[in-house]
């Protein structure tokens, strides 16, 4: 578990870099009212593909792993819920990147619908943008409170 735990944690500096990526050729795109691009679409592509493979290494973490199910079905979910450091592993931290995958995922098929270029520029940038700020939010920073001497990252 180990090892999928820093692969999932290196993984997330991908999604970053491909996202702040993304979100910058969308808004160019949108401001130079330029054509969407072969290249504006392989970006999408290739960060749709590495957000499902890092869902698919925390869908493993979570069944597997010491901070998802195991611990809601060793403590409880009443338990759970008290403590913020395991509610935000067992609940806060899977929902939101659920919904920031859904949203790269929706973001990615209607910019690929959108009949003018300038609304498939302004539909990637606000899907992945918002979808940015919630990866943002849910990731368990070290600086985050409660998350600094854990040891885990």
């Amino acid at each position: 578990m180990e090892m999928i735990n820093h692969i999932h944690s290196i993984l997330r500096w991908a999604i970053l870099i491909l996202l702040v990526m993304t979100i910058a050729k969308a808004f160019m795109g949108m401001q130079r009212k330029t054509a969407f691009t072969n290249s504006d679409d392989k970006s999408s592509l290739m960060l749709m593909i590495v957000a499902d493979s890092q869902l698919l290494l925390g869908l493993v973490l979570y069944i597997f792993g010491a901070l998802g199910i195991k611990n809601i079905q060793n403590q409880g979910m009443g338990e759970v819920m008290k403590n913020s450091y395991a509610r935000f592993f067992a609940m806060e931290h899977i929902l939101m990147m659920l919904i920031a995958i859904v949203l790269i995922h929706v973001g990615r098929s209607r910019a690929k619908k959108a009949v003018s270029d300038e609304a498939k520029h302004k539909l990637s940038f606000w899907f992945y943008l918002i979808a940015l700020l919630l990866i943002l939010a849910s990731i368990p920073w070290p600086f985050r409170a409660g998350f600094e001497m854990r040891g885990w990252m």
